[in-house]
């Protein structure tokens, strides 16, 4: 029973705090990766937003990328694919047609119906990704697309900060959002320093357009269509500087919502890119991609059955278990109370909240997987205009 627990116990400490640390540390040895700048000459990018019902927040957001490209001295066109809004998103998207913004309609069919809509006609050699609500910093643009001066680089991954939303509780997880958003930071930078980050944000991500994809429906668009890099051969670089800047979404059970279905849909990803978690394939890369997105994943179902089996330790007087059992059961507790109350909590419980719901989200979103649970479309959560 002991050693069960002691199993049930080191899978969330490796995948969620070990291998960071060895990750970071390896990188630290090894030092910066020297970018190969061994071909010239600025390529043409297209960038690309899909958009739904976004009426309150597309404007600001390409005002923020118009904005952005003042900084780009290439050939660049932006395109808004409009799937089946019944708001006035067309209308707003069509206020910047004079400014270079080219509106493709479709109907409702979901994201990656639009993005095979709307790819073929662009004419940028490089794509650049982004959701239609986070806010481009002005230097966004040229950071992203510096790496592909590399030819081994066939996507980049950039950086996405969050800030707080509007509304009376649209701040809610603002904090444990930006604690997460660093941890994510600190391992793509690691990662990209090793053997190239596993996957990209959909809030800024580019990719070559020679290598992007038919995008699947029930998958993240964001994970399938930057791995098809790695698919063929290249590597994703992160590239910090890139920022985008997006609200944090209030509601509790928006954000619990929203990460079972990223879940259900991340873990649909992974079996579809099965082939590149083998390492005899990808190398390094492939047990990147294992403890970064699958064992983070699976970890959380470990908590309840080591919760049982440290309570029973604790009853045959193991005191070390004890204190595992009263640590989760506290944990259990918070998160329970947090979400049926609906408290405001302060600050270091807030976060604790946030990441007990964080791991609640995984672990109910890799069991409806296993139980055959997929999300062909979905209308995602957003934060108050």
């Amino acid at each position: 029973m002991e050693i069960a627990a002691i199993v049930l116990i080191l899978v969330p400490v490796i995948a969620y705090l070990g291998y960071p640390l060895v990750l970071i540390g390896a990188a630290a040895i090894a030092g910066r990766r020297r970018a190969d700048h061994s071909t010239g000459g600025l390529p043409t990018i297209s960038i690309v937003i899909c958009a739904y019902n976004e009426a309150p927040r597309i404007g600001a957001k390409l005002e923020s990328v118009i904005a952005a490209l003042e900084a780009w001295p290439g050939a660049a066109e932006i395109v808004v694919g409009d799937d089946g809004s019944n708001d006035d998103t067309c209308a707003v998207v069509e206020r910047f047609a004079g400014r270079g913004v080219r509106l493709v309609r479709g109907p409702r069919g979901g994201k990656a119906a639009m993005l095979n809509r709307i790819v073929p006609s662009c004419t940028g050699a490089v794509l650049v990704m982004s959701d239609a609500d986070p806010l481009f910093d002005a230097g966004t643009v040229p950071a992203l697309i510096a790496p592909f001066a590399d030819p081994a680089v066939g996507a980049v991954a950039g950086s996405v900060e969050t800030i707080r939303g509007g509304g009376r509780r649209g701040g809610r997880f603002a904090g444990a959002d930006r604690v997460f958003r660093a941890y994510e930071s600190a391992m793509r930078r690691a990662e990209d320093d090793l053997f190239g980050c596993v996957s990209a944000d959909g809030g800024i991500y580019a990719i070559r357009a020679a290598l992007m994809p038919h995008v699947v429906a029930d998958a993240t668009d964001d994970f399938y269509i930057s791995t098809a890099a790695v698919a063929a051969g290249r590597r994703i670089a992160f590239a910090p500087a890139a920022k985008v800047y997006e609200h944090s979404i209030g509601g509790d059970r928006q954000q619990f919502r929203r990460r079972v279905r990223i879940t259900v849909r991340g873990m649909t990803g992974l079996w579809r890119r099965r082939a590149l978690m083998n390492p005899m394939r990808t190398g390094w890369y492939g047990v990147g991609l294992i403890m970064h997105k699958l064992a983070r994943r699976l970890a959380p179902l470990t908590l309840p059955p080591l919760w049982l089996l440290s309570g029973l330790l604790a009853a045959r007087g193991h005191m070390p278990w004890s204190l595992v059992f009263a640590a989760l059961s506290a944990g259990f507790a918070l998160g329970a109370i947090g979400f049926l109350t609906m408290l405001k909590l302060p600050r270091p419980l807030g976060l604790a909240y946030g990441a007990m719901l964080h791991l609640a989200g995984l672990g109910v979103g890799v069991m409806l997987f296993l139980a055959g649970r997929r999300y062909a479309q979905w209308t995602p959560q957003k934060a108050p205009a």
